[in-house]
Formats: structure tokens, C-alpha cells, sequence
């Protein structure tokens, strides 16, 4: 879990993992964010 915070745009906020995050707290984290940003998938820049 030592790495999550690390990946997280807003440490802050997070409350676990970020692919955790529920679609409210994506949008109070990120505004209307089609895509959650900090939940890239594993092989992808």
C-alpha cells in the first residue's frame, strides 16, 4: 500500500486504493474526468 499514495494525484483524499474510488470522489478529485487518472493500467504510459 506503500506505493498507492505515491500513484494518487491526491493523497490526501485517498481513503485506500485508487482504483477504489467511487464515481463522487473521482469527480470531487478530479472534476468531470472521463477516466479516473490515477488508475493507469499496468504496461501503459
Amino acid at each position: 500500500m506503500c506505493c498507492e499514495k505515491e500513484k494518487c494525484q491526491c493523497p490526501k483524499e485517498l481513503k485506500g486504493k485508487p482504483e477504489d474510488c467511487s464515481p463522487a470522489q473521482i469527480r470531487k478529485c478530479h472534476g468531470t474526468a472521463k477516466k479516473h487518472p490515477c488508475t493507469k493500467k499496468p504496461g501503459r504510459k
